[in-house]
């Protein structure tokens, strides 16, 4: 018997976003350097310099939208994620 189960995190929220952002990863850096942004879906909806004012313009877009924050590093910084 097969499990028709998804992947555990297949359904969890942000990993759309997360996905997206990692295959964009060279355009959004180049654009964004420096910026807070905001991701609903597969799209950068809102950007600036405080995560607080990219939420708020990211809400007022997308009222009924869930945006991931992200903050875009200038140059080559590596960043690590522990889980």
């Amino acid at each position: 018997m097969g499990s028709h189960r998804k992947a555990k995190h297949a359904g969890s929220p942000g990993i759309r976003e997360l996905r997206f952002y990692v295959s964009s990863a060279r355009e959004i850096n180049k654009r964004f350097a420096g910026k807070h942004i905001a991701i609903i879906g597969d799209e950068v909806v809102a950007s600036g310099k405080s995560p607080m004012e990219v939420w708020k313009r990211a809400k007022k877009l997308h009222p009924q939208g869930k945006p991931v924050l992200a903050f875009v590093p200038k140059d080559d910084t590596l960043v690590l994620i522990l889980g």
